[in-house]
């Protein structure tokens, strides 16, 4: 897999380390999209692991079936969850900022876990370079600014500004935005602890990616991320395993994170 500014391939390595070093038997991924860079190469690379994919998205889940190449894949729509029994170790990529109830989220894949089961969970660091680039590109959008600059660049370039992700079809916009003291804090809360934290890279997302292009700028991206603090990356990482807890005050949106809700909801006309 080819490492781009957003860190598969480390996030691809930080996974197969763990699941080398645990051997589990059954795995989910939980919101698997098409399953491109997450399932279908763990399932490649285990062999004798079975792997689960599922997803709310109907389209994503279609597409996956339809490229899946390794008989220890299988993929389906998130509601036959409760079928599938327990699991040695459940994957949650980049899907906790799109939820509505972060805390039921953490609690209902710590209730699919076998007796010494664990989590991966990563997500976007709330407010990190990512983010307020993402957010300067959503009100460029809503401005209109956007498409001109865009009108622009294809009449100069010819290039059409079109960029197809085979990752997921689904249109899901962030609507959680977590610091690293507020993640934390809800996966204590849940009942978990952390057994490994790793951070993604340093910057990525919009105008970073056309900045960001050789291979060793890249590489030096994902690289510099954990030399840096938390709260500087772009993307964080977390294996977790259950753990007693109080279960004190719940996730709660704040006024900014409330404003960047709306805000992409409104870019991508999903309210």
């Amino acid at each position: 897999m080819i490492e781009n500014t957003y860190g598969i391939r480390k996030r691809l390595d930080f996974i197969v380390d763990f699941i080398a070093e645990y051997a589990p038997k059954r795995v989910l991924d939980m919101g698997c999209g098409t399953g491109a860079n997450l399932t279908e190469p763990l399932a490649e690379r285990f062999p004798s692991i079975q792997f689960f994919g599922l997803d709310s998205d109907t389209t994503s889940i279609e597409f996956a079936q339809g490229e899946k190449r390794h008989k220890n894949a299988e993929y389906a729509l998130a509601g036959v969850l409760d079928s599938l029994g327990q699991f040695d170790l459940v994957i949650a990529s980049e899907v906790i900022e799109h939820v509505e109830d972060p805390d039921g989220f953490l609690d209902s894949l710590k209730s699919r876990l076998t007796e010494e089961g664990k989590i991966v969970i990563t997500l976007p660091n709330g407010y990190g370079p990512f983010e307020y680039a993402s957010l300067i590109e959503t009100l460029m959008q809503l401005s209109g600014l956007y498409a001109i600059l865009l009108r622009i660049k294809q009449f100069l370039t010819g290039a059409t500004g079109k960029k197809q992700s085979v990752d997921t079809l689904a249109i899901s916009p962030h609507i959680n935005f977590f610091s690293f003291r507020q993640i934390t804090k809800t996966i204590g809360n849940c009942g978990l602890q952390i057994l490994k934290f790793q951070p993604r890279t340093f910057l990525c997302g919009f105008v970073f990616d056309q900045l960001i292009k050789s291979g060793t700028m890249i590489e030096w991206n994902a690289r510099i991320a954990d030399a840096l603090p938390p709260v500087l990356s772009s993307d964080w990482m977390f294996i977790l395993e259950p753990a007693n807890s109080t279960k004190p005050a719940p996730y709660s949106r704040n006024g900014y994170a409330k404003s960047r809700r709306y805000l992409n909801e409104k870019r991508w006309n999903v309210r």
